[in-house]
């Protein structure tokens, strides 16, 4: 990704498109979310985070994971990096997509894409990259897409698998879904959280390095997305949504920092800042994506749904 100034106005040119914005109006609407992410930032001692060891980092989902319909798609990733950085560690965020308006924005999502193509995803890159810290957000697609809600816990044990199945080192954090103010789809956020929570405690039973962040606002705990922290489509946070969901992350980053979880990431010549180059996970990716290629069905079903919201631009081509 390439950025350039001109005049008041900034480019950012990625894989996805061009962003571009008034540096004036954009950088104090940042600052804004500054005060709005230490109005709910969990209180720590902004140390290390294990003592200091890289951060190989890897979000992995659909669109809420990439961070879209925020500003400069930059959702909970950016916020996440740039605290983690802040606390003193170097960080290096992998995947095989680039998305979002900054460096350093390598993720492992896909709009629109639920649990079991994830787990595709995540089959190929995991192994390929070998994080040592992975967040899961992901779900929503299932819902919207009414993808045997039911079976969304044990579609989510089979991702949580895959992952450590392929880095037996990584630390995993699940996360429940955030709300939809949607009615239609609402019920099915909840059951499928329900079904998350007994997974994440499954996985604690077995002594696996895992956690569970929680982002909907029904558990009580302060600081959760609440409708009103929704976007228009009824699916995507707002941008200080975003940032609360950012927050969860972080408290349960420190509280398996705690428990001794976080390991040193393998050595397989990824370099420890994101910002030094990409050329190893270049290869990495070509290797992987050419010997272990992700056959996908067709997007005919996020289409059909569409029709059925009766909007220009489905949600689900979001998710």
């Amino acid at each position: 990704m390439n950025n350039n100034e001109h005049g008041n106005t900034r480019l950012f040119e990625g894989t996805d498109g061009v962003f571009t914005y008034d540096i004036v109006d954009y950088e104090q609407h940042l600052h804004r979310l500054a005060k709005a992410a230490n109005k709910y930032r969990h209180k720590d001692d902004d140390s290390p985070v294990a003592e200091s060891i890289p951060l190989r980092l890897m979000f992995i989902g659909a669109s809420i994971t990439r961070g879209e319909v925020s500003t400069g798609d930059r959702g909970y990733r950016k916020y996440i990096r740039d605290t983690l950085i802040s606390y003193g560690n170097e960080v290096n965020c992998v995947g095989f997509n680039r998305f979002g308006d900054w460096g350093d924005n390598d993720v492992e999502g896909y709009g629109a894409n639920r649990i079991r193509t994830i787990n595709k995803h995540a089959g190929q890159a995991v192994p390929a990259l070998l994080p040592n810290l992975v967040l899961i957000q992901v779900g929503t697609s299932d819902c919207f897409q009414k993808d045997e809600p039911d079976e969304i816990g044990l579609r989510m044990r089979t991702l949580a698998d895959t992952i450590m199945t392929a880095e037996p080192r990584a630390t995993v954090i699940l996360s429940t879904l955030a709300t939809t103010p949607h009615p239609d789809y609402e019920p099915c956020i909840l059951s499928a959280n329900t079904q998350i929570r007994q997974v994440a405690d499954d996985l604690v039973r077995e002594n696996k390095t895992v956690g569970l962040a929680e982002m909907h606002y029904d558990q009580g705990l302060p600081g959760r997305p609440k409708p009103e922290d929704i976007g228009a489509d009824r699916i995507h946070p707002t941008d200080e949504g975003y940032i609360m969901m950012g927050n969860a992350f972080l408290e349960v980053i420190r509280e398996l920092e705690g428990k001794g979880f976080l390991q040193r990431a393998a050595n397989n010549s990824i370099l420890d800042n994101g910002d030094d180059g990409r050329e190893v996970e270049d290869q990495l990716k070509e290797k992987a994506e050419a010997e272990h290629p992700i056959k996908l069905k067709s997007r005919r079903r996020a289409a059909y749904f569409a029709r059925r919201l009766d909007i220009k631009r489905s949600p689900l081509e979001y998710l």
